[in-house]
């Protein structure tokens, strides 16, 4: 009976977790909005590599989250496309019924998208890079909340050690409340000595691995990966 109770319990788990597969399998959805901010408290340490990227056309744009934002936007998408079933329209797909921002990424609100949209949903994407080290907790006599292993190495000239949260928010076109909301965050395993190499792929065509937290493509691909799951 017991044997029985547990095939059945995992039967309802696998069917489950199908079902969570299915749910935006061949679905259409637009973005509305994707914000990528680099917090003032780290974004010094990328402003020294500005030079490394092209100079971008908008003078509101900035190089290394111009460079950044689009290259973490079609690995999102590519992902989200191929793990859940979804369709995510083309950027420009509503054409001028959508304000973009100094990107050229949609950004608008849910209320004007289900006013002036086609799509039956939407999403919204916002990410954030942070330090993981809270203000006060370098200074003399401090104790540190986080885990003190991950302040090794934080002594060394130009070094910080990143956090990156991502948040996908989910709409219909019945209203603007979300139908689904989920989020990941993760700090890189060690902190970030910067210089080049932690843009590796991004000002190269050099390949990055997408386990190590150690380059922003890398911690990129890691947070995304934990994102998934919740699908």
């Amino acid at each position: 009976m017991k044997n029985l109770l547990f095939a059945v319990f995992i039967l309802l788990l696998a069917s489950t977790a199908f079902a969570q597969t299915q749910k935006y399998q061949n679905r259409q959805l637009a973005l509305i909005s994707f914000s990528y901010n680099i917090t003032k408290d780290i974004k010094p340490y990328f402003d020294a590599y500005n030079e490394l990227f092209p100079e971008v056309e908008n003078k509101r744009a900035d190089r290394i989250i111009a460079a950044a934002k689009e290259y973490t936007w079609y690995m999102l998408k590519a992902r989200l496309e191929a793990e859940t079933g979804m369709y995510i329209l083309p950027l420009t797909s509503h054409g001028n019924t959508f304000k973009y921002d100094e990107y050229n990424f949609p950004n608008v609100t849910i209320n004007r998208a289900l006013k002036n949209g086609s799509s039956r949903y939407y999403l919204k994407v916002d990410l954030t890079i942070s330090s993981g080290i809270p203000k006060g907790e370098m200074g003399y006599g401090a104790k540190p909340s986080t885990d003190t292993t991950f302040m090794e190495g934080l002594d060394q000239d130009n070094a910080c050690l990143p956090v990156m949260n991502i948040e996908v928010t989910l709409f219909n076109d019945k209203g603007i409340l979300p139908i689904q909301k989920v989020s990941s965050l993760v700090t890189a395993t060690a902190p970030w000595v910067m210089g080049e190499d932690i843009f590796k792929g991004l000002i190269n065509r050099e390949e990055f691995n997408s386990e190590d937290t150690n380059t922003l493509l890398g911690l990129t691909d890691v947070c995304i990966s934990k994102l998934l799951t919740q699908f």
